[in-house]
């Protein structure tokens, strides 16, 4: 699905895209931390960076911004995980610390 992207500005920072998140009702505790998380977290699957398949960041006086459709379009075909860091692979101790 894609978005109406004529009211949207053409590049956002990480604390607006949590905005943005925030307000298209994809996140509703998107921070420009979890943003910055997301993307570090995804790596080659984030659409922004330096890889081959990634969109190139946009540096905008001393921070890095992003293509505003391409965020919200990925965001909304794979959004963040509602729940945290997802599933344990192991199972939790159970107890006090040593």
């Amino acid at each position: 699905m894609t978005t109406d992207h004529i009211d949207l500005p053409q590049f956002v920072t990480f604390a607006e895209a949590a905005d943005l998140l925030r307000d298209f009702g994809i996140d509703s505790t998107a921070t420009a931390q979890s943003v910055r998380y997301l993307a570090r977290a995804r790596g080659e699957r984030w659409p922004f960076g330096d890889g081959e398949t990634q969109v190139p960041y946009r540096k905008v006086a001393n921070a890095r911004s992003m293509d505003t459709a391409t965020l919200v379009d990925y965001l909304r075909a794979e959004p963040p995980n509602p729940h945290g860091r997802g599933q344990d692979k192991k199972p939790r101790r159970t107890g006090s610390a040593p």
